[in-house]
């Protein structure tokens, strides 16, 4: 059973069509284009909101018998309850005279959607009955949604004029379900029809953001991942995102061994960064509006996030590890210090592994987080805490740290990201040898003051 990946793509609706459908060639003849029609969204959207709301009231009044039957075939019956069919006659035909033309898969979303919400709610309320009066809440209520979202399955949309960046919808116009099309940019065309090569296309959601339409389409893949047996055989990635450079990183295997090593520098991003940030105090010192400048600082860092994981996956590609390993990392409590104040803000760290998450399940492989505690306080040598404060420089008559570079207590200066990197990857080998009940380990509370020295000197066998 392989792991499954969504990749979601938006689209933005350009125009809407007034065009028929050639039988033959499957071309559209345009009579002309304008501007969207917010009505058929809207009456499409009411119509399937007041049908969730009768199924709902369907299946809570014949809710004994819908779960007197097998799972399987519960919402089945719900259908037949429902709407006609030739060899059946609902038992509440009020359904297909409020509802004409239903499009079945349409119906059947409906029906599932209705009967998860009556399940939750009777789940809850069940619950709520058997706690004791002095400690129950506010009683639950059967949520019905203001708004239905638009989701269009495999009969509803036609994507044969995807080529002509075409796109066809079924929607309600108040009468009837009829086809209607839609333009879209070609470059959206093109990646759609890309991504469909290779994944399944999921049914595509169409929703309103600040007065424009646009589509979501979500395509599915099934990837296998590396097996997750013997941990230590892994050659693993150690990532240490920090502030000073993008990320530091450690390739590793479980007897200590380090293969490769470095640091990521993005000077061009992190340069338009710092630009970004002095523009925006310039604009606050003037008594400018700076919205503007807030927008250039979020497009900056999130392309700087980018960078860093398409720098990271190169790495682990190039490497052909199995596992990347990254510190379980909060910004709980005060952020102290003047200077890196609003760049500690800005940290896009759980934008990066969420990304780096994403691309290496694509590519097979794992991720895995350790405790951070301790990683940049302790030397990867055994020798001790380090000395933050000892490499700095003079300006203007006062001093200025260098907060990338650290002493070690045996006088060594090295990189304080790379050192915190090769303890997250002895951490990571700890764990999994003190899963298998290795004795002379530390325990877990004193796992904090593990480095790579104490993995390396405890001559732990490897697995073959």
């Amino acid at each position: 059973m392989g792991l499954s990946i969504k990749t979601c793509y938006t689209v933005k609706i350009q125009k809407q069509l007034d065009a028929t459908q050639d039988k033959t060639t499957e071309k559209l003849n345009i009579a002309r284009k304008r501007a969207v029609d917010s009505r058929l969204m809207r009456q499409t959207s009411l119509i399937c909101l007041e049908a969730l709301k009768f199924c709902v009231s369907v299946i809570s009044e014949e809710w004994d018998t819908i779960m007197g039957v097998e799972s399987k075939l519960r919402k089945r019956l719900i259908d037949t309850l429902v709407h006609r069919t030739k060899t059946a006659v609902p038992k509440y035909p009020e359904f297909d005279l409020k509802f004409p033309k239903m499009p079945g898969y349409t119906r059947r979303a409906i029906i599932a959607d209705a009967f998860g919400m009556v399940k939750s709610y009777r789940s809850n309320h069940k619950n709520w009955k058997e706690t004791p009066p002095m400690e129950r809440g506010a009683e639950p209520t059967l949520g019905i949604p203001s708004r239905y979202e638009l989701t269009f399955y495999d009969q509803e949309r036609k994507m044969s004029c995807l080529a002509d960046s075409q796109i066809g919808l079924k929607l309600y116009n108040g009468k009837t379900w009829n086809w209607y099309y839609f333009q879209i940019r070609p470059s959206d065309a093109k990646q759609i029809s890309r991504l469909s090569k290779t994944r399944k296309m999921l049914s595509p959601i169409v929703d309103k953001v600040r007065g424009r339409y646009q589509i979501r389409f979500t395509f599915e893949e099934i990837r296998e991942l590396v097996q997750d047996e013997d941990k230590l055989a892994y050659r693993v990635l150690a990532v240490d995102l920090g502030i000073n450079a993008a990320a530091s990183w450690c390739v590793m295997e479980a007897d200590g061994t380090v293969h490769a090593k470095g640091v990521i520098h993005l000077p061009c991003e992190e340069d338009r960064l710092n630009h970004m940030i002095n523009r925006k105090r310039m604009y606050q010192q003037a008594g400018k509006k700076s919205h503007c400048a807030y927008r250039w600082i979020r497009e900056a860092n999130r392309q700087l996030s980018i960078q860093t994981t398409k720098a990271l996956m190169d790495v682990a590609v190039l490497y052909s590890v199995d596992c990347i390993v990254f510190e379980h990392l909060d910004s709980k409590g005060k952020i102290r210090g003047r200077r890196y104040r609003e760049r500690i803000h800005l940290w896009r760290k759980n934008d990066v592994q969420h990304r780096v998450e994403l691309q290496a399940h694509r590519m097979g492989m794992r991720l895995s987080h350790v405790c951070a505690w301790g990683t940049s306080k302790y030397a990867f040598d055994g020798s001790g805490v380090v000395d933050r404060h000892s490499i700095y420089h003079y300006e203007h008559g006062r001093k200025v740290y260098n907060y990338s570079l650290c002493m070690f207590q045996n006088g060594k200066i090295y990189n304080c990201d790379l050192s915190a990197a090769q303890n997250i990857g002895a951490r990571f080998f700890l764990r999994e040898y003190q899963l298998l009940g290795i004795e002379g380990l530390p325990a877990t509370p004193q796992r904090t003051l593990c480095t790579l020295r104490i993995l390396v000197s405890n001559g732990l066998p490897v697995a073959a």
